[in-house]
């Protein structure tokens, strides 16, 4: 087996396993992507050696098994879907629990400024691009592939939030310098981001955020 067969063996499911995990068939399956009703995989690996994800594109994986990968989580979804029946009911569902987990998080964890007010409410706007934008990503497979846990909006929101913060507050991982009061605060806010985001696979990690965010940047907090 390839390394990233190894790592797809380990965090997800091909087609097939999808769909038996969910009592369904792969047809069924399908039908299900194809309304917008559940993600598309969050990997595909071609027989002619490469893999593809909406995140990073096309790269080459040598001598790993062709199929169609999805996030364990994927039989969270197909169930709700199998509950909800149309994408207009599952994308209402999806933007409320979104929209009220990140309200949570705009008090808890880090301002929203575009999306909530200083008394933590709502701005219509910012709000709705927030939670259109994820409703696009969770579509096309992006939190299956990068959010360690994806079994709901509130876990998926978290780690978006967590990211964005640990994003501005480290100006990216270009950030070095930290005072002593800083090391400590944010250590632990990688820590959380770490737990919280998915390891990513040995062809796409150089370029992820858990390089850039967590072990590239713990160098500079000892």
């Amino acid at each position: 087996m390839s390394t990233l067969d190894l790592y797809l063996a380990s965090h997800f499911l091909n087609a097939e396993q999808t769909a038996a995990a969910s009592a369904i068939s792969v047809a069924e399956l399908d039908a299900l992507i194809d309304a917008r009703c559940v993600p598309a995989p969050s990997y595909v690996v071609s027989a002619s050696g490469t893999v593809s994800s909406f995140v990073f594109g096309e790269m080459a994986a040598p001598g790993s098994a062709p199929g169609r990968y999805f996030h364990r989580a994927q039989a969270v979804w197909i169930a709700r879907a199998r509950q909800l029946e149309s994408e207009v009911r599952l994308r209402e569902r999806f933007t409320q629990q979104f929209g009220a987990a990140l309200a949570t998080l705009n008090l808890s964890t880090w301002r929203l400024r575009d999306a909530f007010d200083a008394s933590g409410a709502p701005i219509a706007d910012g709000l709705r691009t927030r939670t259109d934008n994820a409703w696009k990503f969770f579509l096309n497979g992006t939190f299956g592939l990068c959010v360690a846990n994806p079994i709901a909006e509130a876990q998926i929101a978290y780690k978006e939030v967590l990211q964005e913060k640990l994003t501005q507050l480290s100006d990216n991982g270009a950030k070095h310098a930290y005072d002593a009061a800083q090391v400590p605060l944010m250590a632990a806010l990688i820590d959380a981001y770490a737990a919280a985001a998915m390891p990513f696979s040995p062809i796409d990690y150089a370029r992820s955020s858990r390089k850039r965010l967590v072990e590239d940047l713990r160098i500079y907090l000892r």
